[in-house]
């Protein structure tokens, strides 16, 4: 309990008939940053310093929503992270295998373009190339994955995507880096160099205590990852991975910058848009964007 107890608060801004709600850490002081604000020693200043991250909501460009893009990007003009976060930027729809038995998706695909691996490898391209400013972290992430099970599983002679599954194969069996890190991360580093820092499942990105290599799809030891496992962890880290903000103890889920209803999340839904920050005093908080904005 005392290792996780930390003082803090929460502004509710109530806009309309909807309202924003940010949690804020202060440390031992009582001294904070809240966005544009910086408090200390009982007297407020405007926030100078910024963040040192930002950590995006999901971003899978397939489907981004670009209105809450645009926003998300608006505040990290402001507050200029020295690193950027960003988890699935891939959604792999023209492969993913969740459509194989439904032919009639399969159709639909096929009808409004949406089944060329290369366009959409083209799409991740461009999105990561018009936010090459902002000093991009990519998370190895499970829909990056879907690429290289797609090429482990698939016979190339059945499968759509044939030119793409060649050369892609042969990406995965000779260069070596690939099958360290993956086949769409080795795709990026040859496109961008080191102007995009990839990150492989099993490296560490760590920034005022906070780990930020996970995802949140896989735990330890190849086992599944989820809540209970990463507040359990012996650090502090953030994930995307699950669409929804969470925090407990000392674990903390971004949500998504994609459209909160893209097809199979039927039902009630927890999907929520929003990104995180890391402050210089190393205190993480959470930004909702609802509406079209992250404050009233």
């Amino acid at each position: 309990g005392e290792f996780h107890h930390m003082l803090g608060f929460v502004i509710v801004e109530i806009d309309g008939d909807s309202f924003h709600i940010r949690q804020v850490n202060a440390d031992d002081d009582g001294n904070f940053y809240d966005l544009d604000k910086r408090v200390k020693d009982g007297v407020v200043y405007d926030n100078t310093e910024g963040c040192d991250v930002a950590i995006l909501g999901d971003v899978h460009v397939r489907h981004n929503d670009k209105e809450v893009t645009k926003v998300a990007f608006e505040l990290l003009d402001f507050m200029k992270p020295k690193f950027t976060v960003v988890h699935d930027i891939a959604e792999m729809e023209s492969i993913l295998h969740w459509d194989e038995k439904d032919p009639f998706r399969l159709l639909q695909k096929e009808e409004l373009g949406l089944d060329n691996l290369f366009e959409e490898v083209d799409e991740i391209m461009g999105w990561i190339k018009d936010h090459l400013e902002y000093n991009l972290v990519m998370a190895r992430s499970n829909h990056d994955d879907m690429l290289d099970r797609w090429l482990k599983g698939s016979d190339w002679r059945k499968a759509r995507n044939k030119k793409a599954y060649l050369e892609y194969a042969s990406i995965l069996a000779n260069e070596p880096s690939a099958r360290v890190k993956g086949v769409l991360p080795f795709l990026i580093d040859r496109e961008f160099g080191d102007k995009v820092k990839t990150l492989s499942l099993d490296d560490s990105f760590r920034v005022h205590g906070w780990e930020l290599a996970l995802h949140g799809h896989l735990g330890a030891n190849g086992s599944r990852g989820g809540h209970t496992q990463f507040k359990n962890l012996n650090t502090k880290n953030a994930t995307g991975h699950g669409h929804h903000p969470n925090r407990e103890d000392g674990h903390v889920m971004v949500g998504t910058i994609s459209y909160l209803r893209v097809g199979f999340n039927r039902g009630p839904s927890n999907w929520m848009n929003g990104l995180g920050l890391i402050y210089p005093d190393s205190k993480f908080q959470l930004v909702h964007i609802i509406n079209g904005k992250f404050r009233r």
